[in-house]
């Protein structure tokens, strides 16, 4: 048989093609088949996947450094790695909007009788461009890194986006684990986001004074200085925001300016 990417003639022996590399695959895809592959490659204790995610929370140094000076093989690459996070994420989205980790508390964010603002609604909209939003996010948190670590000149501006890569998808999935135990316990949705933040806050110094290299002082000073500049972008995001939000109310008829000015 020849191989069905590049056409080369293959023996009956061969598994992989040799001139290309592909998988010779001779046999019919099964249920079983699909399953086995994926405990393989997902579940399995050796595999990349928990490799990486272990890795990443004790020296993330090894993964982001190891896989800029080329090695690919040991570690789940940074692209794959953020796209495992997005497709988590969308499934636990999915749930928690139906419901089945439990409602999830908005009442100390909620409007009242002047500004009717629905909490709910407003993070359902977020929910349905939470891809969108972290693949924006993580060009917008390297650029300001770039500029944070402006005298590190051992990293550019591609690598940064790759070191977010990882540690974006780490946090975020590990974020996701902690959501069922969080929604089983009722905690409000105005404490899960303070510690939500927490968390990433100090995975990311942790993982940023290693890639670093940085001492004690030299972390606190780029924290300072990295969370004033995000401050300030949140401020412009949540001003825009909070103006679509308001255009959208007006036009739906759900928010009338005159009565709140009365």
């Amino acid at each position: 048989m020849s191989c069905k990417n590049c056409q080369k003639l293959l023996l009956a022996e061969d598994k992989f093609c040799s001139n290309c590399g592909a998988q010779v695959v001779t046999q019919k895809l099964t249920v079983k088949k699909v399953i086995h592959e994926f405990s393989e490659r997902y579940l399995s204790f050796d595999n990349k996947f928990l490799s990486t995610y272990k890795t990443l929370f004790t020296h993330p140094e090894w993964v982001v450094n190891g896989y800029l000076e080329g090695l690919r093989v040991r570690y789940v690459n940074p692209i794959t790695y953020l796209i495992i996070a997005v497709t988590l994420s969308g499934i636990s989205i999915y749930l928690i909007k139906r419901g089945y980790f439990g409602e999830i508390d908005f009442k100390s964010m909620q409007g009242n009788d002047k500004i009717p603002f629905d909490m709910k609604e407003y993070m359902n909209t977020i929910y349905d461009y939470n891809s969108v939003m972290v693949f924006l996010s993580i060009p917008l948190l390297a650029f300001i890194s770039k500029i944070v670590f402006f005298n590190y000149k051992q990293f550019n501006y591609a690598e940064h986006n790759l070191i977010y890569f990882y540690t974006y998808s780490q946090s975020s999935i590990s974020v996701l684990l902690m959501i069922p135990f969080l929604l089983f316990l009722k905690i409000e949705f105005y404490y899960y986001s303070i510690l939500t933040f927490t968390f990433l806050l100090v995975y990311h110094c942790f993982a940023l004074k290693r890639i670093f290299n940085l001492t004690g002082k030299q972390l606190i000073k780029k924290t300072l200085l990295f969370l004033l500049m995000l401050t300030l972008l949140y401020i412009i995001f949540i001003i825009i925001a909070a103006i679509l939000m308001i255009i959208y109310m007006v036009s739906s008829g759900k928010f009338n300016p005159q009565d709140f000015a009365q």
